[in-house]
């Protein structure tokens, strides 16, 4: 188990900006994370009073960097470069009735020049929110 300390050397989202608070497991392809309160007040994506669903992406891709970095022993500076086929099946992520999030990000390919993650994040009745893949390029 990974905690936000741990997470924040790995990944360059610090501060408030990094919306991972833990990590239950993980694997050479997959891990699992959570954010353990979407309504935090001052989260600095909320928007309009609201934390938005598309910022399931940004979770979901904070999680593939701290994949990355955990599976290939180093930080690496990547770019997102594509998003393909997201599905956005709620209104927002801060429900009032939900206490945390999960995400499950799956690498589907590793090369030198980059990565592409498959992922999902769940509402904590294991209800899917957001889903998609996202590709991440390296200089």
């Amino acid at each position: 188990m990974l905690d936000r300390n741990a997470i924040a050397r790995l990944i360059p989202h610090q501060g408030k900006s990094c919306l991972l608070s833990a990590v239950s497991r993980w694997d050479e392809t997959t891990l699992t994370a959570v954010t353990d309160d979407p309504r935090d007040p001052t989260n600095p994506y909320r928007s309009h009073g609201s934390l938005p669903p598309i910022i399931g992406v940004e979770m979901a891709m904070q999680a593939a960097a701290l994949h990355g970095a955990l599976t290939s022993h180093e930080v690496r500076q990547g770019w997102l470069a594509s998003m393909r086929d997201v599905h956005i099946q709620c209104s927002r992520l801060d429900e009032p009735h939900w206490g945390y999030l999960t995400m499950t990000v799956t690498q589907e390919h590793n090369a030198p020049t980059g990565m592409i993650y498959r992922f999902s994040l769940y509402a904590p009745d294991a209800r899917e929110l957001v889903t998609g893949s996202g590709t991440v390029m390296f200089p």
